[in-house]
């Protein structure tokens, strides 16, 4: 899939202007629009980035300013490509204050300690001059934006230096700056990797704004449907780039692979290894949905039933796969399986649809994750929000705790949903939904079975109730959600 750019890839990288250039004192003009010439310029903006970071390793964003360029324009690359952001404004500054080592390209070999507000939330245009708001900003970048801002109005860190000490050279940088900035264990690099690696049934999906369900629910909503592919789940992508990389890393063992699943995730499995010849055996809840348990077995999986939902499944095939010796693949564990099901997010950007918001359904938060890593890093102005089943909150009670807050483990996971029927949290998969995902809804399953009426009457596509959750959400927020440009992804079809 090739993902069209707005800039020229061509441009040439231009000079950084550093201290004691004049134009750095400056105070920037404003854009009245974005037409051919300022896409040139910030052509060669994000390309002198681009150089940069190629030299130094490190950069995540330049002003206008620091070439010259007297408008208010930002240009930033966070991993995932570069954006724009055009009469960047903060609109709201937190309270809280922190003290952070300060680097710029502007103001080379040495870091500078400054004050910055822990949080802040920004208007701005994009590269087309729509307008577009990102709240509440994550701690490393709020501290970058108020600096390339400081820029756009002519001050350098160093007018802003506070304490004893307050300058120290740049060959600290590491233990200083690198240190301190939030790691993922999801890798972009794998996610673009994993656009290319994975089984092309699985990928690029149909992708359309539906707009007669738009009118029904008062909102303009885009459907990646993951449906029209042969296990009927998005599943697959996951999958196929995990037994990608096990034969790529030779980790792949010729005993194959147990797991536990509600039934999609099985089937992705089993479908990815048989093609060469890796066993699977599967654990499933003994009232599991017939229909999957049927698929699974279909493909080649031994399925073992027991326990009496998904989790207790799971501790069983743990169990037995540690005695056997074989190993245990966990969903929402393991980052290759995360970082297949993010190729997701990449196609919906793809297509640039400006979104305010993408509703993304949370089971084990495999997919949730993936399309986060992308997004947050893509088009961070895009709220990225799980959706879960009122009757198995374990995930959303648990993120609601906050980073290194008590996972919540529920008694019961009692909902239709089942792909979604979580009660005991996966670790990896709740550290990495902090500092990615914006919010966790819950809804009821009465709306999610009206949710799965309404797929069905205005798309034709049959979706399971894991698979309905995004509009679901839709439906039970419609005050949070009227007028916004919205993305779901229709999960899954297997449904009895």
């Amino acid at each position: 899939m090739s993902l069209v750019s707005p800039f020229q890839t061509n441009a040439a990288p231009l000079p950084i202007l550093v201290s004691g250039n004049p134009l750095l004192r400056q105070r920037s003009t404003e854009a009245t629009s974005v037409d051919a010439v300022i896409l040139a310029q910030a052509s060669g903006l994000i390309a002198t980035l681009r150089d940069f970071r190629d030299r130094s390793g490190f950069g995540r964003a330049i002003s206008a300013p620091q070439i010259g360029w007297l408008q208010r324009v930002v240009a930033m690359n966070l991993g995932a490509g570069p954006f724009v952001l055009v009469n960047p404004e903060i609109t709201w500054r937190s309270d809280d204050t922190f003290m952070v080592w300060d680097d710029c390209l502007s103001v080379p070999d040495v870091l500078v300690h400054v004050r910055r507000h822990r949080s802040v939330s920004l208007s701005y245009r994009d590269h087309r001059f729509r307008p577009r708001q990102w709240n509440r900003l994550p701690l490393d970048l709020s501290e970058l934006i108020q600096h390339e801002i400081d820029h756009l109005n002519g001050v350098l860190m160093t007018d802003l230096a506070e304490g004893d000490n307050a300058i120290q050279p740049l060959s600290r940088w590491a233990e200083l700056v690198g240190a301190a900035r939030p790691t993922s264990r999801l890798s972009l690099d794998h996610i673009a990797e994993a656009a290319a690696a994975i089984d092309p049934v699985f990928t690029n999906s149909p992708q359309y704004e539906c707009e007669s369900l738009s009118r029904e629910l008062g909102v303009r909503l885009t459907l990646k449907v993951e449906t029209a592919n042969p296990i009927r789940s998005f599943k697959g992508r996951g999958a196929s780039y995990f037994i990608r990389k096990c034969l790529d890393e030779g980790a792949a063992p010729r005993s194959g692979f147990a797991c536990a699943s509600a039934g999609n995730f099985a089937q992705a499995l089993a479908y990815a290894g048989r093609i060469h010849r890796l066993p699977l055996t599967v654990f499933a809840a003994e009232n599991a949905n017939v229909l999957k348990v049927e698929r699974m077995r279909s493909m080649g999986a031994q399925v073992r039933l027991g326990g009496a939902d998904f989790d207790a499944a799971k501790s069983i095939g743990r169990e037995w796969a540690r005695a056997e010796g074989i190993r245990f693949v966990e969903d929402g564990r393991e980052s290759w399986i995360t970082e297949g099901a993010g190729t997701i997010g990449r196609e919906i950007l793809s297509r640039d649809p400006a979104l305010d918001v993408i509703l993304v359904p949370l089971g084990n938060g495999a997919l949730l994750n993936g399309i986060a890593r992308w997004v947050k890093a893509a088009a961070p102005a895009i709220e990225v929000i799980g959706v879960s089943a009122s009757g198995a909150p374990a995930m959303a009670l648990s993120w609601r705790n906050g980073p290194g807050g008590a996972a919540v483990e529920t008694p019961l996971a009692d909902t239709i949903a089942d792909g979604v029927a979580v009660r005991v949290p996966v670790p990896e998969a709740l550290s990495d939904m902090h500092g990615l995902v914006d919010d966790v809804i819950l809804v009821e399953d009465e709306v999610t079975r009206q949710a799965m009426g309404l797929v069905l009457s205005h798309t034709g596509v049959v979706v399971e109730p894991a698979g309905a959750l995004g509009v679901a959400a839709i439906m039970g927020n419609k005050v949070r959600f009227a007028d916004r440009q919205i993305a779901t992804i229709l999960s899954g079809g297997n449904s009895e």
